[in-house]
Parts: structure tokens; C-alpha cells; sequence
């Protein structure tokens, strides 16, 4: 049972699955997603533009979900709505996050001109499947209502995603006060020699001997103010394995900036540390704090000799114009575009345009998830720097020496 236009399941191949999912006492999350103002795409360029967005919006959803998720069912459940079960134990801060990063706002190319769509959303959780659709209805609803483009929780799931949200909080502050961050270093290597660049350095939160694993604990952290704590443990602890021979990444957060700068330069200062094979990874995505703070202090890391990588290039707010204004050595290419390169040549052509600008620019760029040989070739190929992903090493808690003899 396929939607004839997307491609995807139909409505009824939907709600076939949670009448069979009734019985499981499974939670299951519901995410119900509508264009909005999808009659004004048809009134304005076709109905064979309009289905082609649909087709388009749909994968796309389905795309980033499955990036995110193990195990998802999705199906096109109204003219333009598209509705999603997955079964992930998360809480739905998580789907909210991703909402606002990827799908609230998409641009599809038709017949030589931009098109911009916005999209609205509603979802829900709970054991009981159909309930958890209505719930996620009425949530849409109230999005839509509230002015659109937004995504609105389910109260009740707003509670009890509340609830498991103190349960991390309180764990991770017994991790940090037991000192339980670990540094797990990923290697990065010169995709021309094959050798070693440096490592990013990845928090590894314990509590007890439960790895506290998920993109929504980091996110849980960053809501009570915690990252520069954990911030500061995982420095403290990784830079006994600094090297001459190469590089180490730290991530920083932008909402904390300032403080976790301190933090680093309070470190490097009381233990002597030369931070010139130090490079720092701000978010792209994130908005910067105030332009001309942000200025002077990237003018202090350079007198530091510290580097500077932008993370998620091309993903967030401010694009090329980024490059005119700080100081940048290092262009970490968001890794949708690195994923899908090799079978979508608009994504590739967009990782062409970076590497060029960074050549302009004498600006290194690295790509991330870099998963087998035939990405990491690609990369290679069109000039880019630098590589990381898992057939190039993943996360241990030593740098580990990697050498890449491609055949």
C-alpha cells in the first residue's frame, strides 16, 4: 500500500501498522507534519510542481529521520500531511531539535527558480498507538493555530518528558561530580597522505557504569548549564596526550562561549600549555554572540596560536559570509551533504563549492562521516583536506595511529 505521488506508504498502510502495534505495550513516538499553505504551491506553479514537492518534502523528512533513528515508518496521511512512528526511547525535546535543524524550513529548485516552504508540526507518545495520533492531531492543530512553522509536544508527553529529563539532569551532575567525563579521541587524517592531522576530542559522560549516550543528553546539559563543567573535566583530561605531531579538536559551546574560553586559557595558564596544536570547533548552526565580542576574542585565539574550525559548515545561519568576518582555518563540511555525496550530485556539488571557497579563502576543509572507501575517494578526489568517520577510525579513549593505503 503506497502513496501513488510520494512514493511512500499510504494512510491506510499507516494506521494498518499501529493497529498492529496496539497489542505490543510498546511506546511509540508520533510525529504528524503539514505544509503549510501547500494550496498557494498548486494555485501558484501547478499541481505538477505541487506533487513534486510533496514528493520532494517527504523523502526529505524520511532522509533525516533515518539518519537519526534505527527504526522509523513513515506515510504521506493527507493531501499534505506526512505522519512518522518511530520507537526510539527518546525524549521529544530530541524530535523538536531536529525539527528546527532540518525540515521547519525547506528550498526546492523547480524549473530555474526557488521555492521556500515552511512546515508545521505536532507529535506524541504512549503505548496506546491511535490515542497517541490524536494526541499528536491536536497538537498540530495547536501549532498551526499558534501561527505556523512551529511544533508543539503533547502536554501530558511534556510531562513525562519533564520527568526523565531531571532523571538525566541528576545523573549528570553526579557524573561531573565524580569526575566521570572521558575524552574519546576520533582520528582525522590528511585525505592526500592518509596519515594522521589530529583527533577531535568527543565527551564519554559515566554515571556508575552507565554510558549516558544520546544527542539529547548533550542537549540536556547545555539546557541546565552544565557543558562547561563537563567542557572543563574533558580538557583537563586530554591534554596529557598533547603532540607536536598533531592536532587536537575541542568543541565549545556557543551559548557558554565566553566562559568556556576562560575555562581553556584559566587550564592552559596554570599548567603551561602551548596551545598552538589546540584547534577550537564552534557551531555554525548556533547563533554567535555579539559580532564585535565575537571578533576580539578570535583576534586573542590567534595570538594564542590557537585554530579556529567552523563545524557544520553550510548548515546553519550565516553561510560564506562566516568566512569574511573571522579568522577561520578549518571548514568541517555539515555532514548531510558528506553522506549522501556519492549519490546525490547536488549534494556533491555543493561540497565542490566549499572546497573551492576554502581555496580562495587558503582555508582547510575536512569531511565528516566519512563511512567506506568510495566516499573517502570522492573527497579525496575533489580536494578536500582532511577526513573523518569510521572507515578512516572511530572514538577510542587514546589516540590511536591510523595510516589509510587506499590500493
Amino acid at each position: 500500500m503506497v502513496d501513488e505521488i510520494t512514493g511512500l506508504f499510504s494512510r491506510k498502510a499507516f494506521f494498518d501498522l499501529l493497529g498492529k502495534k496496539s497489542n505490543d505495550n510498546r511506546e511509540i513516538i508520533i510525529v504528524i507534519f503539514d505544509i503549510d499553505d501547500f494550496k498557494f504551491v498548486n494555485l501558484s506553479y501547478g499541481y505538477d510542481v505541487g506533487d513534486s514537492i510533496l514528493k520532494a518534502c517527504g523523502n526529505r523528512i524520511k532522509e533525516v529521520f533515518q539518519t537519526y533513528f534505527s527504526e522509523i515508518f513513515i506515510a504521506r496521511t493527507d493531501s499534505n500531511e506526512f505522519s512518522i512512528a518511530l520507537f526510539d526511547d527518546i525524549p521529544l525535546i530530541r524530535i523538536k531539535e531536529i525539527f528546527y535543524k532540518h525540515i521547519n524550513r525547506m528550498l526546492f529548485k523547480k524549473r530555474n527558480e526557488l521555492i521556500a516552504i515552511t512546515v508545521s508540526a505536532g507529535t506524541s507518545k504512549g503505548k496506546h498507538p491511535l490515542e497517541v495520533f490524536s494526541k499528536a492531531e491536536n497538537s498540530l492543530f495547536l501549532a498551526k493555530e499558534s501561527g505556523k512553522n512551529t511544533i508543539f509536544i503533547d502536554e501530558k508527553s511534556r510531562i513525562r518528558d519533564f520527568q526523565k529529563m531531571k532523571d538525566i539532569r541528576k545523573k549528570l551532575i553526579e557524573a561531573i561530580r565524580d569526575n566521570s567525563v572521558k575524552p574519546y579521541f576520533q582520528p582525522i587524517v590528511s585525505l592526500r597522505t592518509g596519515e594522521i592531522f589530529g583527533y577531535e576530542v568527543l565527551a564519554r559522560i559515566f554515571y556508575k557504569n552507565e554510558l549516558l549516550k544520546g544527542d539529547y543528553v548533550f542537549s540536556i546539559a547545555d539546557t541546565f548549564s552544565l557543558t562547561p563543567e563537563i567542557d572543563k573535566q574533558l580538557f583537563l583530561k586530554a591534554i596529557k596526550y598533547l603532540n607536536k605531531e598533531y592536532k587536537l579538536f575541542f568543541n565549545i559551546s556557543m551559548k557558554y562561549f565566553v566562559k568556556e574560553l576562560n575555562n581553556i586559557f584559566q587550564i592552559a595558564k596554570t599548567y603551561s600549555i602551548n596551545l598552538e596544536n589546540i584547534t577550537l570547533e564552534i557551531t555554525e548552526s548556533q547563533k554567535l554572540i555579539q559580532e564585535e565580542v565575537a571578533k576580539s576574542i578570535f583576534r586573542m585565539f590567534k595570538e594564542f596560536h590557537v585554530g579556529i574550525a567552523v563545524d557544520d559548515f553550510g548548515a546553519g545561519y550565516s553561510n560564506f559570509v562566516y568566512l569574511k568576518k573571522f579568522p577561520v582555518d578549518v571548514l568541517k563540511v555539515d555532514g548531510d551533504f558528506i553522506k549522501n555525496a556519492k549519490k546525490d550530485v547536488k549534494d556533491l556539488a555543493i561540497v565542490k563549492s566549499i572546497v573551492d571557497i576554502g581555496r580562495i579563502f587558503r582555508i582547510r576543509t575536512l569531511a565528516e562521516f566519512i563511512e567506506d572507501e568510495e566516499t573517502y575517494r570522492i573527497m579525496k578526489d575533489i580536494g578536500v583536506s582532511l577526513g573523518q568517520g569510521w572507515f578512516i577510525g572511530k572514538p577510542a579513549p587514546e589516540p590511536q595511529k591510523v595510516k589509510i593505503n587506499l590500493s
